[in-house]
Formats: structure tokens, sequence, C-alpha cells
């Protein structure tokens, strides 16, 4: 494995290819009352209460719907 191949390298790129398109990453803190409500509006399954990332692309969906 290259230096250019190793994980770190990779999430780099993919990271300074998301800061050139305008991505932020923005800490968030998700409570029970937010998680319920992305499983009532239909976001978010059930069972993917504690998935840290199907809440953060539940989120990502939600965002999307909401400034279309």
């Amino acid at each position: 494995m290259t230096c250019s191949d190793s994980p770190t390298a990779k999430r780099m790129r993919l990271y300074r290819r998301h800061r050139r398109r305008g991505f932020r990453c923005v800490p968030l803190k998700v409570g029970r009352v937010e998680i319920d409500g992305l499983v009532a509006k239909g976001y978010l399954a059930e069972g993917d209460r504690e998935d840290v990332e199907a809440i953060a692309s539940a989120i990502d969906n939600l965002m999307f719907e909401w400034l279309k």
C-alpha cells in the first residue's frame, strides 16, 4: 500500500473534495424528541434509532426536502 492509497489519505481527499463543493460538517446534538420526530415523519426507521449514520442520513434528507 502506498501512502496515497492509505485510508487516511483517502479520507483527506474526500474531505477536501467536500470542502471545495461547499459542504461543511456541523456537530449537532439530537435528542429523543428529535429522533421521535424523524421516525414519525418517516425519515428514520424505528429500528435505526441508535444508528448514528442512519440518523445523519435522515437529517440530511429532511433538510433536502425542507430547503427544496
